[in-house]
């Protein structure tokens, strides 16, 4: 039987209402690579990141350990929100996610 191992983004350098794509602040980037530890010994294994900056950059230490290259895939991305404005994002986001 296959399995699917999902990991989430490690924490972003702004939020969903100041940021577009922000690329991760130095907590997420230690917490991409206590993930990538914690899943060492599984891989190698194929890594899929969004084209968001903040999953390619969690995709990196995965790379590092296991000698691959992630492949960036639109399918795993985010939900696309209405508007480009951050402040009418964030109160579309806080609407959904009620």
């Amino acid at each position: 039987m296959s399995r699917l191992y999902l990991v989430r983004h490690g924490q972003p350098l702004a939020r969903y209402d100041q940021d577009h794509d922000p690329g991760l602040d130095g907590v997420g980037r230690a917490q991409a690579e206590a993930a990538a530890a914690e899943l060492a010994s599984l891989g190698p294994l194929p890594v899929i990141a969004s084209p968001l900056r903040r999953t390619r950059e969690t995709a990196v230490p995965f790379e590092r350990r296991w000698d691959v290259t992630a492949s960036v895939d639109p399918r795993v991305g985010e939900i696309k929100s209405p508007t480009e404005d951050l402040t009418e994002r964030s109160a579309w986001l806080a609407e959904i996610i009620r």
